[in-house]
């Protein structure tokens, strides 16, 4: 059992322990808040004033992100999809923009004297430009712990629907594996719920299926990266 299932299961087993609750709201909140001060500018802004960045670990950030997609439960998981959403939206909308016509005009943002700290990811170890927030999930295990997690205990409409739109943004395939993905989620969740014994004797072997097939259909975030510098 890798180490990320294990999480998914202690998580699971704590309940409605409220330090836990505190603790992955604290978690959730600092990662988010650094999320969004990450997204402002594009990646390219951000090149010509190395100087002036506050970079934030690679790892810590990618150690939060995993810690809190397998420990949120209830409420506090709906909160987590919801920011990690808004985020990688904000992502998306400023990429888009920096490689159009409006550059000048986020470059006027960005040297506003009211723009707020642009917080970016960085490891010495591994070299290379600084990451924004989709860099850091896409490099993380965050997605595939949430979807575990939302497989070992059932998600509800809203959460199927916001996972959704994140597979959207981080997953290849299209409008029809995304929808069979999810779909496949809402069914192991259903299917363990009923803890009928035939499904827990392939408990580990669904789950290890589950994992495989979301990490082997995430965007390749070194590709993300360089398209946004060279494009």
């Amino acid at each position: 059992m890798s180490w990320l299932r294990s999480a998914v299961y202690k998580a699971v087993e704590v309940g409605g322990n409220n330090n836990l609750s505190r603790a992955v709201r604290s978690y959730a909140d600092t990662v988010v808040n650094q999320a969004g001060q990450a997204v402002v500018g594009g990646a390219r802004l951000f090149q010509d004033r190395v100087g002036a960045r506050n970079f934030q670990s690679y790892r810590l950030a990618v150690k939060r992100l995993e810690e809190v997609s397998v420990s949120c439960r209830g409420i506090e998981r709906v909160q987590l999809l919801r920011r990690w959403l808004v985020a990688l939206k904000e992502i998306d909308r400023l990429n888009e923009a920096v490689n159009s016509e409006h550059l000048d005009k986020f470059s006027e943002m960005e040297d506003a004297p009211s723009r707020p700290t642009v917080v970016m990811y960085y490891d010495p170890d591994l070299g290379g430009e600084p990451m924004n927030f989709r860099d850091v999930f896409l490099h993380s295990q965050a997605l595939e712990g949430i979807t575990l997690s939302l497989i070992l205990e059932e998600p509800n409409q809203e959460e199927l629907s916001l996972l959704l739109e994140i597979f959207r943004l981080c997953l290849m395939g299209g409008k029809e594996a995304h929808d069979v993905a999810v779909s496949s989620v809402q069914e192991l969740a259903k299917a363990f719920s009923t803890y009928s014994e035939e499904v827990l004797a392939k408990r580990e072997e669904l789950l290890q299926y589950a994992q495989d097939a979301i990490a082997g259909l995430k965007v390749n975030a070194e590709i993300v990266r360089w398209l946004r510098v060279y494009q």
